[in-house]
């Protein structure tokens, strides 16, 4: 599946929950916004409680994240992937597969200087 099925995807079962933010202007539109930022923290909040959970048991105990602790960290990142593409589909109503192409370009150029150096 790609970016934009997922997109669909994405619009589709929020208007069936009535999540929909594709059609929300002004006030609204800043509204949902606002709930996209938080929501998007949270998530990121929780990822990285894992990390400090696993890494507080390997500085600790010595002991690599358990399989089940990694299910958890992905999962949590599933969460923060699902409100990108919200974002991106409903609120800014961009192809994020186009606009990642854009910026890895801007970022070749950005990131030129650090390259790595291969023997010739």
């Amino acid at each position: 599946m790609d970016l934009g099925e997922i997109a669909r995807y994405q619009v589709e079962f929020d208007r069936k929950h009535g999540w929909d933010w594709s059609n929300l202007e002004g006030g609204e539109r800043i509204n949902a916004l606002n709930y996209l930022a938080v929501a998007l923290a949270g998530e990121v909040g929780e990822f990285c409680n894992i990390v400090k959970k696993i890494t507080r048991k390997y500085r600790s105990l010595g002991e690599p994240p358990s399989g089940r602790e990694i299910d958890e960290l992905y999962g949590e990142l599933v969460d923060v992937f699902i409100y990108i593409i919200k974002g991106s589909a409903e609120i800014f109503k961009k192809d994020l597969g186009e606009a990642y192409l854009k910026k890895m370009r801007e970022n070749e150029e950005r990131f030129k200087e650090f390259r790595e150096k291969r023997p010739r």
